[in-house]
């Protein structure tokens, strides 16, 4: 089975505005990417035969977390920012040192493609890597994989683990397939702006989606479906999007996947959208007029899902 070590993260392409492929991988072989703690990608991989435009399906196989294990230690938007807590792990279970325990449920908050290369792209890319950029840990292209959020990066959805699809749209030949932060236990918001953070061995594999319409990146699970819309003011030409705005735009989203599913019209399929969505948040530590004014890069950064069961549909 390939394996691409996270040794690449500190190798490969590490200042270039835009990446090669770290290597290649057909449809519906399984192979492991190894992610580092936080937001720094593994990647690109590409897929073969894939196309820019085509929907593609990233099945979760399997999550090794690595340790050390650490626990956040802050409060919403900020405030409060402790140090982190160390945690033990065993028999499935996080060990706080006193007191608590919590059941592991690992994720994959970042299941990226290559965004396309345009102007605006590119532009977010350099400017990363200018002298004195505040972003240290990952520049050029890993920053634009990472932010602007948006249909092709960065779901934070605590819901995509093993045995979860989460079906993107390729937006440039081969995909460019690339993983990071993954959480041992995310809760829903990342209100402490981390979850339990972990490095991690992960298995996927790739295949053609089917069966839904792709958007905004959809996630998959045995009984559900989410589509997951996000927003971030890091990306110059986005505009000033507020929760209401993501709300909006997941009910929207999700009637045009229920509409294309059912083979009818919109008005069709607002009915059971209205009656049985879930509006579950994924990101919630840029709420204009809640966030420091210190902390004002990260106005906007909002991830929401919006949910549905599968089992509403009778065919």
């Amino acid at each position: 089975m390939q394996t691409f070590p996270r040794a690449f993260i500190q190798t490969h392409d590490t200042s270039a505005e835009w990446p090669r492929f770290l290597g290649e991988v057909a449809l519906g072989e399984s192979f492991i990417v190894e992610t580092e703690r936080f937001n720094a990608a593994n990647g690109p991989v590409a897929i073969t035969g894939i196309r820019a435009g085509d929907p593609i399906a990233v099945h979760v196989e399997h999550i090794e977390m690595v340790g050390p294990f650490e626990a956040p230690n802050g409060g919403p938007f900020f405030e409060g920012l402790g140090p982190p807590v160390p945690l033990d792990y065993r028999d499935g279970y996080f060990y706080y040192p006193r007191h608590f325990r919590l059941k592991a449920r690992p994720a994959i908050g970042n299941v990226a493609v290559l965004p396309a290369p345009d102007a605006a792209v590119l532009a977010l890319s350099r400017r990363s890597l200018e002298p004195g950029s505040h972003y240290t840990d990952f520049k050029g292209w890993r920053r634009v994989v990472n932010d602007p959020r948006g249909r092709h990066c960065h779901q934070d959805c605590p819901w995509a683990g093993a045995g979860a699809a989460v079906h993107l749209r390729a937006q440039v030949d081969g995909a460019g397939l690339c993983l990071a932060d993954v959480h041992g236990y995310l809760g829903a918001g990342e209100m402490a702006f981390a979850g339990i953070e972990v490095a991690a061995n992960v298995q996927v594999r790739v295949e053609r989606s089917t069966g839904w319409l792709v958007d905004w990146p959809l996630v998959e699970t045995e009984h559900e479906i989410m589509v997951c819309c996000s927003s971030t003011s890091t990306f110059a030409p986005h505009p000033a999007l507020q929760y209401v705005d993501m709300v909006r735009e997941a009910y929207r989203a999700l009637r045009e996947v229920v509409a294309a599913r059912i083979g009818s019209t919109i008005d069709a399929a607002n009915t059971i959208v209205a009656s049985a969505i879930d509006i579950r948040n994924c990101a919630l530590y840029g709420l204009r007029g809640f966030v420091p004014d210190d902390r004002a890069i990260h106005d906007w950064d909002i991830a929401v899902a919006a949910a549905l069961p599968k089992h509403i549909f009778l065919h």
